[in-house]
């Protein structure tokens, strides 16, 4: 067996700790939608980077297609339209869906040309076209107006799984990067098609930073009722011991002494980090050799300066100076940082001088807001990083 730690972005660690609870409300819900062939609320996950957000939306979706779901992933991404890549996910799947010969019928073509009438209205150049030849439904998603269109064809795409006896899973990570147009239009559209008497077999999961919630309500008012809100934290220390513990046993090893107790300390219930650590410590023994205080404190500095290679210092060269500048005077605080403060800190008269500035920076995802007038690091441990690249 190879090292028992799994680390990196969106990797599914050997052992999901401490997200048993959500993962469980959000899989009886799916069985729910797949046992009434209905929809039910759609779900928000947030939380800061590395907390495991991308982790939770694959085990859904592994989850999904264990059950013959018809299921779509799309990342948004900044600048790119949501629309056109989610349409693209699901000609895929249903290309993939109709090769295997899975879903059939007439719903299900329907549903085909109901998503080639939304790709001529989202993507006129074609280059999204399918590889079948199929005439738009004409009369479905094909009005411009994409809130409607969009709602046609999750509708549609809803139908010809209810008549083959399954459910649709939609996950868009990253969910905050999309445009305001393209949030509200897919606020819309899960709205109109949960509001029928018999709504169709669709699921939704979106997952994405702590501004996530409120970007959404900036999109559409109703947004804060319509979604059921997930914020995924750190581990708490029991969480955190099993994390570690888990792995390691099934490993063939074991901890011994204070050498769990220090890694734990080490990570702070830092999922990415646990990862990190455990892959570095785990890199120094064979098993059955057991893991002391030496094997946890090389493999805690290996760890960091991992993270300080690729996680933190991505991070830091994508700022500015005057970023950086910004960055420095948070980074003082032990959590979220006044904007009064920072401003005195950078020798400026008053907070109100810095907005450019903080708006840049959460939008380039390296802060967010957690509460008016207070700014934060949207990955654990930056602070920590920026000190120590001052010390240097």
């Amino acid at each position: 067996m190879g090292n028992p730690f799994n680390p990196g972005a969106g990797r599914k660690p050997p052992y999901l700790a401490g997200r048993g609870q959500v993962t469980s409300s959000v899989k009886a819900d799916m069985q729910r939608v797949y046992d009434d062939s209905e929809g039910m609320r759609p779900v928000i996950v947030s939380g800061l980077r590395g907390m495991g957000k991308t982790v939770l939306l694959r085990e859904l979706d592994d989850f999904a297609r264990s059950q013959g779901w018809v299921a779509i992933w799309v990342e948004a991404s900044k600048g790119d339209s949501l629309a056109r890549k989610l349409a693209q996910a699901i000609y895929v799947e249903l290309r993939r869906l109709r090769s295997a010969e899975r879903l059939t019928g007439r719903a299900f073509e329907h549903a085909l040309a109901v998503l080639r009438s939304f790709q001529l209205k989202i993507d006129p150049s074609g280059a999204y076209s399918f590889g079948i030849d199929i005439d738009p439904a004409k009369g479905y998603a094909d009005s411009g107006d994409l809130s409607l269109d969009l709602g046609d064809l999750l509708g549609a795409l809803g139908e010809a799984a209810r008549d083959a006896g399954t459910a649709v899973l939609i996950c868009i990570d990253e969910l905050q990067e999309a445009s305001i147009d393209d949030l509200r239009a897919l606020n819309v559209a899960l709205h109109n098609i949960g509001q029928g008497s018999a709504p169709v077999p669709v699921f939704f999961v979106g997952a994405g930073l702590p501004t996530l919630p409120a970007v959404l309500a900036e999109a559409s008012t109703y947004a804060e009722r319509m979604y059921r809100f997930y914020t995924l934290d750190t581990l708490e220390p029991e969480a955190a011991k099993a994390a570690y513990v888990e792995p390691v046993e099934e490993y063939g090893s074991r901890w011994e002494g204070d050498a769990l107790n220090a890694a734990i300390e080490a990570a702070a219930g830092y999922p990415y980090f646990i990862q990190q650590c455990g892959f570095c410590i785990c890199e120094q023994i064979e098993p059955p050799a057991a893991i002391t205080v030496v094997e946890v404190a090389a493999g805690i500095e290996l760890a960091r300066e991992e993270l300080a290679r690729g996680l933190y210092r991505s991070r830091w060269d994508r700022a500015t100076m005057k970023g950086k500048e910004f960055m420095r005077a948070m980074a003082i605080d032990d959590g979220a940082s006044q904007l009064g403060d920072i401003a005195q800190r950078m020798g400026k008269k008053s907070a109100n001088g810095l907005s450019v500035l903080r708006d840049r920076l959460i939008r380039d995802g390296l802060i967010y807001a957690p509460e008016r007038g207070y700014v934060a690091f949207t990955v654990p441990g930056m602070a920590d990083y920026i000190e120590r690249a001052e010390e240097m």
